[in-house]
């Protein structure tokens, strides 16, 4: 019985080690919890940020609406490296720069005509 029971915690340990080094926090889908928001009245919103890894790179991918509730669909991507990729789908903005900080943390660096907005 010792033996099923230290076979069973040991199995359990490296469950638990694969799934605290598995994916990193921003690689899968996140979706807007408007109950526990706190977003300003009139502006826009992500409703669905989507971050898929593919090959070196990260794909990101926004739905949401704009200040006026109308539908919105951008795509970027690139590598959290702070160098500029192109964003498309969004007007207001023709390149993201995104780097890394922390396993939980990402600046942003956003231009439309060469102009940081």
């Amino acid at each position: 019985m010792k033996l099923k029971a230290v076979a069973s915690v040991v199995a359990l340990c490296f469950v638990a080690v694969a799934i605290c080094f598995a994916a990193d926090a921003f690689t899968g889908t996140w979706k807007l919890n408007e109950a526990k928001s706190k977003l300003g009245p009139g502006g826009g919103k992500n409703t669905t940020v989507i971050y898929e890894t593919t090959g070196d790179n990260v794909k990101v991918i926004i739905d949401g609406t704009d200040d006026k509730g109308a539908p919105t669909h951008s795509e970027w991507m690139g590598k959290f490296d702070g160098k500029a990729y192109a964003v498309t789908g969004n007007p207001g903005e023709d390149t993201r720069a995104v780097r890394k900080i922390s396993d939980r943390v990402l600046t942003f660096t956003v231009k439309k005509g060469g102009k940081i907005i």
